[in-house]
């Protein structure tokens, strides 16, 4: 057990549908933007690869939390222009990826290896799809060549890296981030003192926090208190109508709020809420 982190409560999941085996393997497609019915496809489409809870644990599947924050990403791209991202718990990385269109550099961060190889998957996955080729006829050293030419392309903008919080005392990597940000992080008491060690470290003085949190979640209150006590500032809001419904998951319909928290400092932050 990692600091309690497969301490989960109740998440309303039907976990059958996620016991695929070991090396079983779904891929999505979600969709961001207007749909096109004539060309059948939305303005914006990730390609991610979900895999068995037996490797992965519930970092193994897209989940509903992971789908709005990533509405709310697309919906406000100049919130991540020009800026360094680091997102916590990135499972199959979803909004991880979906930022990094719009960031200078992300990293994708979690702390089982099965899930490590996955993301990186998913994110040459991505990749391949801004490639004016038939990549499903291209070598691969000429498709990794033409990634690798273009430095916009996500792969060239994106890090992958193995990340427990129970080791955060003995992490040496010194390097901040603009924006930190996760979906359902707070699920257990257990797992929030390293959570918030993990957000001191790693945050930018001027930086800001994003979650996306289920009121049924346990570990949230006390989460919000202790972030108070650490002296960050929270605002906190329902999630608005626009982002929520139509998932295409099988988890039942749970209350969401948007957390935002910033240091209570004399620097200038200039980041965006997490609400309209």
């Amino acid at each position: 057990m990692l600091n309690g982190r497969e301490k989960n409560g109740d998440l309303n999941i039907d976990w059958k549908e996620y016991a695929l085996g070991a090396n079983h393997f779904k891929r999505k497609t979600v969709g961001f933007g207007k749909y096109d019915k004539k060309e059948r496809e939305y303005q914006k489409e990730l390609y991610i690869r979900e895999m068995s809870i037996i490797q992965g644990g519930i970092g193994c599947a897209i989940w509903d939390a992971a789908i709005i924050l990533s509405r709310w990403i697309y919906a406000h791209p100049e919130a991540f222009t020009n800026k360094s991202v680091l997102e916590l718990g990135s499972g199959v990385g979803l909004p991880g990826i979906l930022s990094s269109y719009y960031a200078n550099d992300v990293t994708l961060t979690d702390y089982l290896e099965p899930l490590i190889d996955n993301l990186k998957y998913n994110v040459d996955l991505n990749a391949r799809q801004g490639l004016d080729i038939d990549s499903d006829q291209e070598d691969e050293e000429t498709i990794s060549n033409l990634i690798k030419s273009d430095p916009q392309n996500i792969k060239n903008k994106i890090k992958i890296q193995y990340l427990n919080w129970d080791d955060i005392e003995k992490l040496e990597n010194t390097q901040q981030y603009d924006i930190i940000f996760g979906s359902e992080l707070t699920y257990s008491l257990l797992s929030v003192d390293n959570l918030i060690k993990v957000i001191q470290k790693f945050l930018k003085p001027n930086g800001i926090f994003y979650e996306i949190l289920s009121d049924d979640r346990d570990g949230v209150s006390y989460f919000v208190e202790e972030m108070n006590k650490k002296g960050f500032i929270g605002h906190i809001v329902p999630v608005p109508a626009q982002y929520l419904g139509n998932y295409g998951t099988k988890q039942r319909a749970e209350t969401y709020k948007f957390y935002t928290f910033r240091f209570n400092n004399n620097e200038i932050n200039n980041h965006p809420n997490l609400e309209n």
